[in-house]
């Protein structure tokens, strides 16, 4: 039989995974060699080389050939031959086993497995045909074998591929095969999402400050990715699985696009061009090669080309290692983090072009060490990156302090360039001492409401008829300027000839000489961001609203029912007190116990419901803090959901009736967790807060319509007894709730549903009032970007 993977068995405890990494981990051992399992044995691995004049069929072979024993596992490096493979099964009792063969490149395998002289399966798989042929879908090739009784095995093997002869066999228990497999994912899964982070982030990180090392590293890492993606066999898995064709190129393509990358972001994070000279020029060399052998892979035949390909990535790892250590060792200190990179990410890479050069065995190191060493090296990389970018910068930063230093000295020779003076975007301006102008600029006339600078000098008397701050702030500014020179930086509101009124900044210098005096400066409009800042401010001011709001609620909430338990308590200890004192003096009676029992009795139950009060405080006030917490978009079917909502629901709804309007075809891609949670909060509303009539059948109503091509409105209704006009402005603040007391509500449902609906969905919230009955409204969009 092929594998058969039991419900159930997959779903072990932890310690279990832990304890299978643990052995992987311990177990370095190659594969391909005699194991011994569990009620089976193997023996070594037999190989038979195939003729190239003859094709034989699997029959002919077990009749034919000259089987060689193999010493460890069967690993030839790039042949052209075709390879048979012999290895005999001994089983003792009845069991499950797996074949796993851990190497995804191998252009043809037919494996048979035959129970004496019968053959029970047969596996026809490899990645020059469709993915989807296979029985088991993993990218690795797995046979299952079930035995009955005590019987004897042969698999036979035959291996046809372009690139390396390798066939590292290992059998599992197939438990044990599953939550191996259940611990591989994890690991990969882990991997990828670290490679995806860090691409994205330094991608993002790229867009906003465009400097050129972050982009070659999100290349470097991209083609690591899409590298590790064609090794491993999940990019034929997952991308194009019926497509083996691709296959043929796919792995040396990928190697060269990442020699590429890694040796552009070597070059520009080394600084090569200024630090190396002869560094520069070897990786122009290497990259060139690198170029030669991308047009070798339409050329030359594959097993030719492609070990020129991996020894090119030896040769250009270990390049890059001994440059970053040379480069460190000469005083260039941003290298300290490139050389660390390359040396946790060296050992790993060898062993694996080593394996797929023939040259040693499969084990867990080879397998997985360079998981963990490129990972390693992606993160030195951006610690690295970080790092030379901080230096730049410090670099820079010491330069433009010394331009600043020199601006006064070259003023007087950029007055001279007039055209440059005229067309600057930033305002400029002159005025005598008693600040009449004498000179402004385009952008200073447009600033103030002009469309040309001499309809600004002829109209503008004098400067302060447009000023609407406070005229001790244009009194300071001016007296600093005469005082010290300059003044910087001053923020003054004007109202300009059009009458709007505008933030500007002005700069402002103070001269002055035998022959005259004045002011010069520049000027800014800064209204921009003078009304962003304000509805910052606003927005802070919201929530700190907001905040103080929850934490009267909360302390509100709490204060009563601890209050009550305090003075419960003390009541308690002066009971206490009193029968102590009255069993001393030998005065109680069994009716004094009695009382007393009653009152701790009594006591007891008001602290248990205080406690009850606090608990269903604080559940409360965690769900409404976590609720962005765990979102996930994905695709619904807006009826399915509700209806899905409402049956969960039924158990609460003795006597109510629910109408669901809403066309099927309506579909959503949104937060599902964030809907479940909405219409769970608003049935609950309906049934805890509506007071329908007794005389009437309680309805809740949950209309669905299309808004436009882009939105939907959710109209939830029920036919109770409705809400005060005034009440709906507080509807959604925390701890707003019509039902008071202790045993009343928290007021916290609505505000999560306000949060949910405006944040994490993006709509809107209205609460339209209609007569008898609460209606709520909510418009979100059909998809969230």
């Amino acid at each position: 039989m092929l594998l058969s993977l039991k419900n159930g068995n997959v779903g072990c405890r932890r310690l279990k995974y832990l304890f299978l990494i643990l052995s992987l981990l311990y177990h370095g051992c190659s594969w391909g060699t005699e194991q011994s399992l569990p009620g089976l044995t193997t023996s070594k691995m037999y190989y038979w080389v195939e003729p190239a004049t003859h094709t034989y069929s699997v029959e002919e072979v077990l009749e034919e050939a000259q089987w060689q024993d193999i010493e460890g596992e069967l690993n030839f490096g790039y042949s052209n031959d075709t390879i048979w493979v012999m290895q005999n099964i001994q089983t003792y009792r009845k069991g499950d086993w797996v074949a796993q063969i851990p190497y995804p490149l191998l252009d043809y395998l037919d494996v048979y497995l035959y129970k004496g002289d019968l053959l029970i399966e047969s596996l026809h798989s490899g990645d020059a045909r469709n993915y989807d042929q296979r029985i088991v879908k993993v990218p690795d090739f797995v046979l299952g074998m079930s035995s009955n009784e005590p019987a004897h095995y042969r698999l036979v093997a035959r291996i046809e591929t372009q690139g390396t002869m390798m066939l590292p066999l290992k059998w599992w228990i197939e438990l044990d095969y599953a939550e191996h497999l259940v611990v591989e994912q994890t690991i990969y899964g882990a991997y990828y999402g670290i490679l995806l982070v860090m691409a994205f982030y330094h991608l993002f990180i790229y867009l906003v400050i465009r400097e050129k090392g972050y982009l070659y590293y999100v290349l470097t890492v991209s083609a690591f990715l899409l590298l590790q993606l064609c090794f491993d066999g999940r990019g034929f898995s997952w991308l194009w699985p019926n497509t083996p064709e691709i296959n043929h190129f796919s792995f040396p393509l990928a190697y060269c696009l990442y020699q590429l990358a890694v040796m552009t972001f070597m070059s520009h994070f080394l600084q090569l061009k200024t630090t190396s000279r002869k560094l520069y020029k070897y990786f122009f060399v290497l990259r060139s090669l690198v170029g030669i052998n991308v047009l070798g892979l339409f050329i030359l035949d594959y097993s030719t080309v492609t070990p020129i390909i991996v020894l090119t990535g030896i040769l250009a790892i270990t390049s890059g290692l001994f440059s970053g250590g040379y480069l460190w060792y000469k005083g260039f200190t941003p290298a300290r983090y490139f050389t660390c990179a390359w040396a946790v990410f060296l050992i790993g890479i060898l062993l694996l072009n080593f394996r797929g050069l023939g040259i040693g065995e499969t084990n867990w190191i080879s397998m997985y060490g360079y998981l963990f060493g490129s990972m390693l090296e992606v993160l030195f990389l951006a610690f690295s990156l970080a790092d030379r970018i901080t230096s730049s910068n410090k670099q820079r930063r010491k330069a433009e302090k010394e331009l600043i230093k020199s601006k006064d000295d070259h003023l007087l020779a950029l007055q001279r360039y007039q055209n440059l003076y005229e067309n600057a975007p930033i305002g400029n301006f002159q005025s005598n001492q008693f600040y009449n102008l004498t000179s402004v600029n385009r952008a200073c006339a447009r600033i103030f409401g002009f469309e040309h600078r001499q309809d600004m000098l002829d109209k503008v008397k004098d400067i302060r008829e447009y000023l609407r701050s406070s005229f001790d702030d244009f009194q300071f500014m001016v007296r600093q300027a005469r005082k010290n020179g300059y003044s910087n930086d001053n923020e003054l509101l004007i109202k300009n000839a059009n009458g709007e009124e505008r933030w500007i900044s002005i700069s402002l210098r103070y001269f002055h000489s035998a022959k005259e005096s004045g002011f010069e400066g520049t000027v800014q409009d800064i209204t921009g961001r003078k009304l962003a800042e304000k509805l910052q401010a606003e927005l802070d001011q919201e929530r700190l609203n907001i905040m103080e709001q929850f934490s009267l609620g909360i302390a509100k909430e709490i204060n009563m029912p601890l209050g009550s338990n305090v003075a419960t308590t003390s009541f308690i200890r002066e009971g206490l007190t009193d029968i102590e004192q009255q069993q001393q003096l030998k005065e109680v009676t069994i009716s004094d116990y009695e009382k007393f029992v009653a009152l701790v009795s009594q006591s007891l139950n008001l602290i248990a419901n205080n406690q009850k009060r606090i608990t269903k405080v604080v559940k409360r006030f965690r769900e409404v803090s976590t609720w962005h917490l765990g979102l996930k978009a994905s695709h619904i079917v807006l009826v399915d959901l509700i209806e899905n909502v409402v049956n969960a629901q039924r158990w609460r709804m003795a006597g109510w009736r629910v109408d669901v309007q809403c066309d099927p075809t309506i579909q959503v891609y949104t937060f599902k967790s964030a809907m479940n949670a909405i219409l769970e909060q608003l049935i609950d509303n309906a049934l805890n807060h509506s007071h329908a009539d007794d005389g009437q059948t309680p309805i809740i109503t949950i209309s669905v319509k299309d808004e436009n091509k882009d939105t939907i409105s959710i109209n939830v209704t029920d036919n109770g007894i409705g809400i005060k006009k005034e009440w709906v402005k507080n509807l959604c603040k925390p701890f707003f709730t019509s039902k008071k007391g202790p045993d009343g509500h928290i007021g916290l449902g609505l505000y999560m549903v306000y949060n949910l609906v405006c944040q994490a969905l993006k709509g809107r919230l209205f609460f339209p009032i209609k007569g008898q009955g609460f209606s709520i409204q909510i418009v979100i969009p059909k998809k969230l970007e």
